[in-house]
């Protein structure tokens, strides 16, 4: 399943680059993420997935890898893991991309591509596409609240 997202900030691409590289506020942007460790600044890290999809609540520990970057121009990353007491494994590659639109506004294309497997997955696939869409709108929509207001935090500092 592919889906993709445009964000428009009010802040440098240096800055958006920055905020991409702060694992928690990142983490804390994403719906059903409750937490996240690093383990290797810049390359791996361990979140902790929680939410509902559907009838099922499903929980996952997801190993996360930067599999590609360009400063201030571009991040992949490699998200996969599995619900064990419901038999589900996931594997998402997440893929930013960041423009310029004028001096101190950036554009972020996110296009995540999603694979989930395990028999809930085929028996739920349309709740399933319907959540992960949902997932990558709110975390587009949170990521770009929380840029807004560190900008707004900094102009009345």
């Amino acid at each position: 399943m592919k889906f993709t997202e445009q964000i428009v900030v009010p802040v440098s691409v240096a800055q958006a680059w920055d905020f991409i590289w702060q694992a928690d506020r990142l983490a804390a942007c994403l719906p059903g993420c409750v937490g996240v460790e690093t383990r290797e600044p810049g390359k791996t890290y361990k979140a902790q997935f929680e939410d509902r999809i559907g009838p099922y609540r499903v929980k996952f520990e997801l190993d996360v890898a930067v599999e590609d970057s360009e400063p201030q121009k571009m991040v992949r990353i490699r998200a996969s893991g599995q619900d064990k007491k419901l038999g589900i494994s996931q594997q998402v590659l997440l893929t930013v991309d960041l423009n310029e639109t004028s001096p101190g506004s950036t554009r972020l294309d996110v296009d995540a591509d999603l694979e989930v497997v395990g028999k809930v997955a085929t028996l739920g696939q349309f709740a399933i596409k319907r959540k992960a869409a949902d997932v990558v709108k709110r975390l587009s929509a949170n990521i770009e609240a929380e840029l807004r207001r560190s900008v707004a935090e900094r102009s009345h500092a």
